[in-house]
């Protein structure tokens, strides 16, 4: 099983999140380049790598009880990445079997004072190819 590890702290073999834009709503993910981010950063340089592996590893950090604002805008523009492989706008789905990515699971360091961000998690990830997002806390 593949698998790439996300963080909002660099480390050996951990996909730096820092500095990750926002999404701009452009939609390019659906329509000019779907699957692909019109943005340039170095999440977009690694959205090939994440679609391809089997499994994606989020850790995340919450000293302060919120989730850090890298982790959510990471968050939201791979759902936006996964719209691509339903018929999100119209649009045409790319086929399931052109990404890997099956499962999602958070690491969680502390604790979250947002009761919802589970289900938040769930629903803005679990689309497309993906069919599990999970999460295991410290």
């Amino acid at each position: 099983m593949s698998e790439i590890v996300l963080a909002d702290a660099p480390g050996d073999g951990v996909l730096s999140l820092k500095g990750v834009r926002r999404c701009r709503g452009c939609v390019s993910c659906l329509t000019a380049t779907p699957g692909a981010c019109a943005i340039s950063d170095s999440f977009s340089a690694e959205i090939p790598g994440i679609l391809a592996a089997d499994r994606l590893i989020i850790e995340v950090d919450i000293g302060s009880g919120r989730v850090p604002a890298d982790i959510m805008k990471a968050v939201e523009r791979l759902s936006n990445i996964l719209e691509a492989y339903t018929d999100s706008g119209g649009n045409i789905p790319l086929p399931m079997e052109s990404a890997g990515l099956r499962e999602i699971l958070f690491r969680v360091a502390g604790r979250v004072d947002d009761r919802d961000f589970e289900d938040e998690m769930v629903k803005n990830l679990r689309k497309g190819p993906v069919e599990t997002v999970s999460f295991e806390y410290n």
